[in-house]
């Protein structure tokens, strides 16, 4: 039986607009392994564990890092490791992509970066700081405190088009791309390049992910909003079917009747999304 056990916390308001959740993730059997479902971006601190590695939904294997960022992933992600697990992690949204990360995040879609190489020494100071607290409250408050310092650093042009694009996300279980189009008042070849830059993906696919993601929540829920989601975003069942494996590695009976230990935790966080308006409009993580 697994022992993986995740705690949540929502960030200081100052970096709401930035950051999904600040979480940790243990786990103490001699191996682990699951399949993650298509997320934002993270930034995560393996404090203990090793032989860590990732399968992207493109067959790209890569060994973690101790510091690492991960890029946005478009589909299901095999994650493994073993030892004594213990990881800080944090959900980084579009505009903390935009405000930390120097590089496009649809480049960096599906992979793994070392994170000084990214972010300098700093998050090395940062891991040093964490592996001496050892409660989750001063390890978030070390988490806060660099990003902080790294988001003070950065550019706020970005803040328009990323809030536009999440109401967009946020507004229709099925999104129209002329529809932001129509928001921002930009030509498709603008809003593309910016949804890449800041989101990962061109905004076809970013609203496919949303989609499915949604209906994923809608399934362990069992929201009143389903029947619409089902209705509204999908050509058949068999679209609907194929989305899922797609993005979260299994069908949609198998997700609602039989989740997996790792959903099971992550259900946590969706409760705290709830409470949550920008972590909610922005996709999920």
């Amino acid at each position: 039986m697994s022992d993986i056990v995740m705690e949540f916390r929502q960030p200081a308001p100052a970096l709401a607009e930035h950051v999904s959740f600040i979480y940790q993730f243990r786990q103490s059997n001699d191996s682990f392994s699951a399949i993650d479902r298509a997320d934002f971006a993270q930034l995560r601190f393996i404090l203990s564990g090793h032989s860590g590695q990732y399968r992207f939904v493109d067959g790209t294997v890569q060994a973690m890092p101790d510091i690492y960022i991960q890029g946005p992933t478009t589909g299901n992600t095999e994650v493994s490791g073993s030892g004594n697990i213990d990881v800080i992690g944090v959900g980084l949204m579009p505009a903390g992509w935009a405000a930390l990360v120097p590089m496009d995040a649809s480049a960096a879609a599906n992979r793994l970066f070392d994170a000084t190489d990214l972010l300098g020494p700093d998050v090395i100071e940062a891991r040093t700081a964490m592996l001496a607290t050892p409660d989750l409250e001063g390890r978030v408050a070390i988490v806060e405190a660099l990003l902080e310092r790294l988001i003070a650093r950065a550019s706020p042009d970005f803040h328009d088009f990323v809030h536009q694009v999440n109401a967009w996300l946020a507004g229709s279980v099925a999104p129209q791309l002329a529809d932001l189009l129509a928001q921002t008042g930009l030509s498709v070849r603008q809003v593309e390049r910016n949804c890449k830059r800041y989101f990962g993906s061109p905004p076809k696919l970013l609203a496919r992910k949303y989609r499915a993601l949604r209906t994923a929540i809608a399934l362990t829920h069992n929201d009143t909003n389903l029947d619409e989601i089902l209705v509204d975003g999908f050509y058949d069942q068999s679209h609907l079917i194929r989305e899922m494996k797609h993005f979260t590695g299994m069908t949609p009976v198998t997700f609602a009747e039989q989740p997996t230990v790792l959903n099971q935790q992550i259900a946590k966080r969706i409760e705290l999304e709830r409470s949550n308006p920008l972590a909610r409009s922005s996709l999920i993580t």
